[in-house]
């Protein structure tokens, strides 16, 4: 028989979206799994869809507890976690029905730590675009560094099959923002971390919602994310200095341009404190700006070190239309 696969899902008011996740999970080719659905203090009904779900299919195993956040629930997740293999699945989002099996053969033919493939973003307020993607191209991590530069093709938790001995010991920290990314840093600098591999192929649907993160206004924890990404970029690039092409910091200060940007001029001067400050960031962080082999990437960098105000007053012009 084939290994057992954790499938963790934090659960925070989404009765709207949750069941077409769970018909997505349960409708995977590969059948051996752990659900776990933790709902983590919903005051809508989407515990009730939770234990629903759980009378249909004895796979689901349901968590209840105060809301904690996300980060303590994919914490809980990985305790409870059973499986060989442990995959994070956000509770709004829906993956294909072949991935578990791709990415589970990839990660034995390759014994791989963890197997990865590409997300999908899909905005419910847009129409629909066409995934574009049909091979399934697979890098295969040759080496720590390789293997870490695929882990971090998508920086967040999802979309990849992790081998659960070598996250029990890794914890989501509490951040507003970017613990994802810490989380992924911790792995690749793990010991136990030696082997990535890739497929090509977003098997994983990333919705985006009217309420979701990246729909939403400038807001303080954008300057935390920048310096959680400083810390990253100063982990990762230890191990080797090409995790600098990845522009951790580059695009940390490029979420705070782009967000004051869209503000009214009534908004920038209530955040302007907090503007001067990513601007001073960005200077102090020029090198890892402008250390990139992207063209483009390092003419943004250079803008925002010297002439930011500059750069932000094309951004707003274009945002205006």
């Amino acid at each position: 028989m084939n290994d057992l696969i954790t499938i963790v899902v934090p659960v925070y008011n989404v009765e709207k979206y949750l069941p077409h996740t769970l018909e997505s999970i349960c409708g995977q080719t590969y059948t051996n799994l752990q659900i776990l659905l933790i709902d983590d203090g919903s005051t809508d009904d989407s515990l009730a869809v939770c234990h629903k779900w759980a009378r249909q299919d004895n796979r689901i195993q349901v968590y209840e507890q105060e809301n904690q956040g996300v980060a303590r629930t994919r914490n809980k997740g990985i305790q409870l976690a059973i499986g060989k293999y442990v995959m994070f699945l956000d509770a709004d989002d829906w993956v294909e029905a072949d991935m578990l099996e791709s990415l589970y053969r990839l990660a034995e033919v390759d014994h791989a730590d963890v197997a990865c493939c590409l997300l999908q973003e899909e905005n419910q307020l847009e129409e629909k675009d066409n995934c574009t993607i049909t091979e399934r191209t697979i890098i295969h991590g040759k080496n720590k560094t390789e293997s870490g530069l695929a882990l971090l093709t998508v920086w967040g938790p999802v979309c990849k099959l992790y081998r659960k001995d070598l996250i029990e010991n890794i914890q989501f920290e509490e951040y507003k923002v970017a613990e994802d990314l810490l989380f992924n840093t911790n792995v690749v600098c793990s010991e136990k971390f030696e082997r990535a591999s890739l497929i090509q192929y977003p098997f994983y649907h990333y919705m985006i919602y009217a309420g979701s993160a990246m729909k939403q206004e400038f807001q303080d924890k954008y300057l935390e994310a920048m310096r959680v990404e400083e810390l990253c970029y100063e982990k990762l690039t230890k191990i080797s200095p090409e995790f600098a092409d990845i522009n951790l910091i580059g695009c940390s200060v490029s979420r705070v341009f782009e967000k004051y940007a869209a503000l009214s001029p009534e908004k920038k001067k209530q955040y302007k404190a907090e503007f001067k400050y990513c601007k001073k960031f960005a200077r102090e962080h020029k090198n890892a700006l402008l250390q990139t082999k992207d063209r483009h990437r390092k003419i943004s960098g250079w803008l925002k070190v010297y002439i930011p105000d500059f750069y932000l007053w094309t951004l707003s012009r274009r945002m205006r239309g």
